[in-house]
């Protein structure tokens, strides 16, 4: 039998997801994951009974590659309120099977064989992985160890004449940063100065603390031309499972988004499109809600893990994710959270998963319960005052 593609073998599955296999393989019946960024809420009513109605009205075959007309419109509408940018829902926008369908297709349109493409670290994995399938190379640049923010001196050190593209995540997972409006609008500069792509990865948009609010690097001078900015409703409407997304840039990139994209998936989920609709025309109370219980979750887990003995915790100001350093107890991030879901009985991910410069760290998500949030501080918090001993089993 031949080999696989050489692609392959470069590409890890995701540790937040082995860790979960790991804490599924221990058996506790009281395990707590913080491990998987997925919202505990329910999808809101008026959404499931959008959903309802349109298999009821057997709206349940193909739909046009790029959409249905109507969450088009309205996706522009809310990008224009929100980035202050105006998008042609005919040629400049996709409604797409979730965000990971986007940013896969983005990435395979924008980056051929040896293209470099600058990833800050630590990154969400599938950046990694799709910058690899596309035969490119990602450069990765550590971001500050403090702010979590990214150092426009140190990219533009990295910029060569194979740079293609660059990836922006803010507000960030893993990390929790917002990215500050001077970062932005350095970052676009070197965008602007060295013809680069830019895929902006605004899935946590609405996720916004402390009176931060959310900018967009396609916002500034000479970036709407470059920019694809992607979207999702999982996590703000909590339709995770309803797998819908979107992308939004100039023509000439997303024409290039839709032929590659139509090599995994004909369109999106027409069902899931007519409960998109309804999610931008009703959802917005229950988002306000939804945001104020997670401003409420962060405070709590924040003050929590800070008590811990060892854990150095930076307060997040955007997404649902704490990234605390735990290098003082251990640098072995794999190593640190098998120990808390064999001891303390709780699941985070390695921090060593979303790049090396995460090593050291966890992500913990507070997409959980004020209870089993509150019961997982208090686990780490005792177990790891019992003592960490460097082990755990096999």
């Amino acid at each position: 039998m031949k080999s696989l593609a050489s692609r392959g073998e470069q590409i890890k599955r995701p540790l937040h997801r082995e860790m979960r296999d790991y804490a599924a393989k221990l058996g506790f019946e009281d395990m707590i994951y913080l491990n998987i960024g997925e919202p505990d809420f329910a999808t809101p009513q008026p959404i499931i009974e959008a959903g309802k109605k349109a298999m009821e009205e057997g709206f349940t075959h193909y739909t046009g590659e790029r959409g249905i007309k109507p969450l088009r419109e309205a996706l522009a509408e809310q990008l224009k309120a929100s980035l202050g940018l105006e998008y042609n829902p005919e040629r400049e926008i996709i409604v797409t099977g979730g965000s990971s369908e986007a940013l896969f297709a983005t990435i395979m349109a924008l980056v051929d064989q040896g293209d470099e493409a600058i990833i800050f670290s630590p990154y969400y994995p599938p950046y990694f992985s799709a910058v690899i399938a596309a035969m490119g190379r990602p450069v990765l640049i550590p971001v500050e160890k403090e702010n979590f923010n990214p150092v426009p001196e140190e990219t533009l050190k990295k910029i060569t004449g194979k740079t293609k593209l660059m990836m922006v995540n803010s507000p960030c997972n893993p990390t929790g940063a917002v990215y500050g409006e001077n970062t932005l609008k350095a970052l676009a500069e070197i965008a602007v100065d060295h013809d680069l792509y830019v895929i902006s990865d605004e899935v946590y948009e609405r996720f916004v603390f402390e009176g931060e609010k959310h900018v967009s690097i396609a916002s500034f001078p000479g970036m709407a031309e470059r920019t694809v900015v992607v979207g999702s409703f999982s996590k703000t409407y909590a339709m995770t499972g309803w797998r819908i997304g979107y992308v939004a840039g100039p023509e000439k990139a997303v024409s290039g988004i839709l032929k590659l994209r139509g090599a995994v998936n004909v369109c999106a989920s027409s069902i899931s499109q007519k409960a998109a609709l309804a999610a931008l025309e009703k959802g917005e109370p229950y988002v306000s809600k939804m945001i104020r219980e997670y401003d409420r979750r962060r405070k709590l887990v924040y003050e929590a893990l800070s008590r811990v003995k060892g854990f150095k915790v930076s307060k997040p100001k955007g997404a649902f994710y704490l990234f605390p350093n735990i290098s003082s107890l251990e640098r072995d991030s794999f190593k640190f959270a098998r120990f808390l879901a064999e001891k303390a009985h709780v699941v985070t991910s390695p921090g060593v998963g979303f790049g090396e410069a995460g090593e050291g760290h966890l992500r913990i998500s507070y997409s959980a319960s004020i209870e089993n949030l509150k019961e997982a501080a208090e686990r780490i918090r005792l177990t790891v005052e019992e003592g960490w001993e460097g082990t755990v089993s096999t």
